[in-house]
């Protein structure tokens, strides 16, 4: 019998309002920074949607009595390395979004938020704008991180060179010598089908990308993800309610 009363999976808040005219002006300069601080919102979503899913999955692994080889552990690693993946990529679209927007990152405006931040999400803002702007500063874990994922961590599909180069390394030895084989899942559909070799060779880029240390990418993800959405949090409430002076209510329902 099902539960008559599921607990949610989700955890929100109760919701809040504010005036939606915090983020239009008919200053185009100020438009500009209303602009970018709105795509941070949906940076931020963003961030939180991924993280969701990797929670959510890395709490669901298979059972411990599920083989090594199986379709199960398969399609587990797999969509773990797609999670990691779309928050790296998360993680450079954001920077290609200040790159292109420098002038509004430098503005009075937007500088006046930076100011109000804290310590903590002032240096990880700091850290995503150097990187962004090609500062060569990887004097911390977390520049070094984003380094890598600007400079190393591409995978766009027209970008095949790390992907064959993981795969030779996964399957063929030195001496192209088989490691092991490669495997498939071929159903009638796509909810049965999966190409785990394909799988395999992401792996392997990406093992070759950070180095051989997985558990180390794997713990800063998370971390640095949390750091930069804190930092985001920040920017787009600090210009809600300092800088465009819209307050807080809370909403009681009626619309």
């Amino acid at each position: 019998m099902p539960d008559e009363n599921p607990q949610s999976i989700y955890t929100l808040a109760p919701l809040g309002y504010f005036d939606p005219a915090a983020f239009t002006s008919s200053d185009k300069e100020e438009q500009k920074v209303c602009s970018f601080v709105l795509t941070l919102a949906l940076v931020y979503n963003d961030f939180c949607d991924l993280l969701w899913v990797f929670d959510l999955h890395l709490k669901n692994p298979p059972d411990p009595k599920v083989p090594m080889i199986s379709t199960e552990r398969g399609h587990y690693v797999g969509m773990q390395l797609h999670a990691m993946r779309l928050i790296y990529s998360l993680f450079r679209e954001t920077m290609y979004l200040i790159k292109g927007r420098e002038e509004v990152v430098s503005s009075k405006m937007f500088q006046s938020i930076i100011l109000s931040l804290s310590p903590e999400d002032k240096k990880y803002w700091a850290a995503l704008v150097d990187s962004a702007m090609d500062v060569n500063n990887t004097a911390t874990q977390f520049n070094r991180f984003l380094g890598i994922i600007r400079n190393k961590l591409t995978f766009h599909y027209v970008d095949m060179e790390p992907l064959i180069d993981g795969y030779k390394q996964h399957f063929l030895g030195q001496d192209s010598h088989k490691l092991q084989d490669a495997f498939i899942s071929r159903g009638l559909s796509m909810s049965e089908n999966r190409f785990y070799f394909a799988d395999a060779a992401i792996e392997g880029a990406l093992k070759n990308s950070r180095e051989g240390k997985d558990e180390e990418y794997l713990r800063q993800t998370k971390e640095y993800s949390q750091a930069i959405g804190a930092a985001i949090y920040g920017v787009v409430t600090h210009f809600i309610q300092n800088v465009r002076k819209a307050a807080w209510h809370e909403y009681s329902g009626g619309q």
